[in-house]
């Protein structure tokens, strides 16, 4: 999608730069957010490069390998993902100091046998930490452009929770005026999962989400710094390539 969209032409002194994570394959099945997030690394939007990096699903790992990331890239913009069983994007708002391995009302080990329960993820941190970048705004736009989302004040408190504290936390100590997040993905059709209440998404819609996402950090983070509003074509430009997805009938 990057490559065919013209982008509004932004006059930035430096590019910013974004590092987007996902999780490897959990359970023997593949995760949709590694997958994104290996195909957006590299990746260029005007005004903003992308690393992307596959993070383990391993909760006492996971701290450390946040920590290790947000030193070395310092990143203007952190978005960290997993899958969750969810039919929409679900933007998270709060990530909690805790690591416990119930999920979906059951005990699951992380992919290395681990089951916390109840434990701190820094032992020295605070409850909880809030998303610092614009949840509600890229919500607003993956809606605008047909990406069904919504904002949610609750990662859960596996893996995906022990990612969205370390980086939110991290962050805040490294370059304290970057904005970080975390997102849930539905799952695909690839990984199996059936269950009545969730519709799976393709995965190439999850990926435009993630992209719709990384567009509005950047206008949100170029509009603070210089108080202006940029990109709004470039969300427009999403919107009618959805609308006309949706007239072809796939």
């Amino acid at each position: 999608m990057a490559s065919s969209m013209s982008f509004v032409h932004l006059k930035l002194r430096s590019s910013l730069k974004a590092l987007v994570t996902g999780f490897e394959g959990w359970q023997g099945r593949v995760n949709p957010s590694g997958k994104i997030a290996l195909e957006l690394d590299g990746k260029e939007f005007e005004g903003l490069s992308v690393i992307g990096k596959e993070l383990p699903e391993n909760f006492y790992e996971l701290p450390g390998v946040l920590r290790d990331l947000v030193r070395r890239i310092k990143p203007d913009i952190l978005i960290c993902s997993g899958w969750d069983y969810v039919s929409k994007i679900k933007v998270e708002k709060i990530g909690l100091n805790v690591m416990n391995s119930v999920f979906d009302d059951k005990i699951v080990p992380d992919n290395y046998g681990q089951k916390p329960m109840g434990e701190r993820i820094i032992p020295r941190g605070s409850p909880a930490l809030e998303a610092s970048f614009p949840a509600e705004l890229i919500v607003e736009n993956l809606n605008r452009i047909g990406i069904p989302a919504y904002v949610s004040y609750h990662a859960g408190t596996h893996c995906c929770n022990t990612v969205m504290y370390s980086a939110l936390y991290f962050l805040k100590k490294t370059k304290p005026k970057s904005i970080a997040g975390f997102i849930h993905l539905p799952p695909i059709e690839e990984m199996g999962l059936t269950r009545e209440s969730v519709t799976p998404m393709p995965l190439e819609r999850e990926r435009e989400a993630m992209e719709s996402a990384l567009i509005t950090c950047r206008d949100y983070l170029n509009s603070r710094r210089r108080g202006v509003i940029t990109g709004s074509k470039a969300i427009k430009q999403l919107a009618t390539k959805h609308t006309a997805r949706g007239k072809r009938g796939s």
